[in-house]
């Protein structure tokens, strides 16, 4: 006797490695855009070159990058980034093993990072203060696979990071003050991660016409660090705490994510903890979300901010709409496939929203802001970036400190949340 054999036929298809990159949005009524090129697998090799020119909501960035994901062994990635800004420079190299796969038994990555620019601080709706922000950094971390079982990987985790930030006068507003300007610490840091693996497999969800994968899984990961006084390194202790989860509900799922952190330093400094939570309701042709989101902090930096605005989840807001340092935010909005794939090239659908956003704390003290607003979203099935489309009218229901209301439009590619 034998056993007959089985036939498998698979069938594969040659897809380009230069991509042609652009996109163009407007939110918080400022308009946003880049261009460029990038070369995925490079002269046959599988390195990756890319450059490009872009104007963000602080400054315009004209960047450049090279990657080799196997560099001298496999898995060993080199990166390099470089960018030339109009307030400054960005430079940044990275070498080193990643965890690239849920059973790697062992990471070990370097990254050395420069950046200098335009810090501006923001009150009652306009622009206050202007600093001259200096970073540097120097960052060593490794990892070891502790157990590995069909539902995740656990890890024992470990970091040398040092880091300065000095601020400067920029010549707008109060000058930086002086027991925080300049910043330097040496953290020695010893963590455990748990990396879950529980993927399911939905379709409108925040794509149109497309199956997409998320991860139901439980992970987390945490830290703990001290900075010891030598040289110029202040004495500091430090924690970081991360997690994410899942769960199916009644017609959809729901996510959750978790982080937060803080720097011990006379006491709690920049501390900062931030919550998302959001539930899809798919019931086809219709997909109904909700979202709740929060960011508080504590003693944060000096440069730092918490804006409640058309960035942050208020569609009907300017940019930098009310500032403090914490914020809540709900966001509602149903979504409609209305004309399926056409030539396989587009989907259409609509969207229809309302959002909900308490912002308090220094300088602008408490504020309420509401919106509904209506929306387009078109689906470019061809794409394998900037898949979704998205064009939003918004009216704002309460004024913001400048006694704004009215109607804004935003666009942009892929879901306002």
């Amino acid at each position: 006797m034998h056993a007959e054999g089985t036939r498998v036929v698979v069938e594969t298809a040659d897809a380009w490695t230069l991509l042609l990159r652009g996109s163009l949005s407007n939110k918080g009524g400022v308009t946003t855009y880049s261009m460029g090129a990038e070369e995925y697998n490079l002269v046959g090799t599988g390195r990756q070159f890319g450059f490009g020119w872009e104007k963000d909501i602080d400054r315009f960035s004209r960047s450049v990058f090279y990657a080799d994901p196997d560099l001298f062994v496999p898995h060993n990635l080199l990166r390099l980034d470089a960018a030339d800004n109009s307030d400054g420079r960005f430079l940044q190299f990275a070498l080193g093993r990643p965890f690239y796969a849920l059973d790697a038994p062992w990471a070990l990555q370097s990254t050395l990072r420069r950046f200098d620019f335009d810090t501006k601080l923001y009150a009652g709706g306009a622009e206050s203060t202007l600093w001259k922000e200096e970073e540097r950094g120097i960052l060593l971390t490794g990892g070891r696979l502790v157990s590995r079982d069909p539902d995740g990987a656990d890890r024992l985790l470990g970091s040398i990071e040092w880091t300065t930030v000095r601020l400067l006068d920029g010549g707008l507003g109060a000058a930086p003050p002086v027991d925080r300007s300049q910043r330097t610490f040496l953290f020695l840091s010893l963590g455990y991660a748990r990396a879950g693996s529980d993927w399911i497999t939905k379709r409108l969800v925040d794509q149109i016409d497309r199956d997409e994968d998320f991860n139901l899984a439980t992970s987390y990961q945490v830290e703990l660090g001290a900075s010891p006084h030598f040289g110029a390194s202040e004495a500091a202790g430090r924690a970081l705490v991360s997690g994410s989860t899942g769960t199916l509900i009644p017609s959809g799922f729901a996510l959750a994510t978790v982080a937060a952190s803080t720097r011990l330093h006379g006491g709690f400094e920049n501390a900062l903890l931030s919550a998302d939570t959001r539930a899809y309701f798919l019931l086809e042709p219709w997909t109904l979300v909700g979202r709740l989101s929060t960011s508080v902090g504590w003693n944060l930096d000096p440069e730092s901010q918490l804006p409640l605005d058309g960035f942050n989840g208020m569609r009907g807001y300017r940019l930098h709409a009310v500032e403090g340092d914490r914020h809540f935010v709900g966001n509602v909005e149903a979504r409609v496939l209305v004309v399926p794939e056409i030539l396989q090239l587009l989907s259409f659908g609509f969207a229809a929203f309302g959002d909900a956003g308490y912002s308090w704390g220094d300088p602008d003290g408490f504020w309420r802001l509401a919106d509904v607003g209506v929306g387009l979203r078109i689906g470019i099935t061809r794409a394998s970036k900037n898949s979704l489309l998205r064009m939003d009218v918004a009216r704002s229901l309460h004024p913001d400190p400048l006694g704004r209301t009215g109607w804004l439009l935003s666009f942009s590619s892929g879901q306002a949340f």
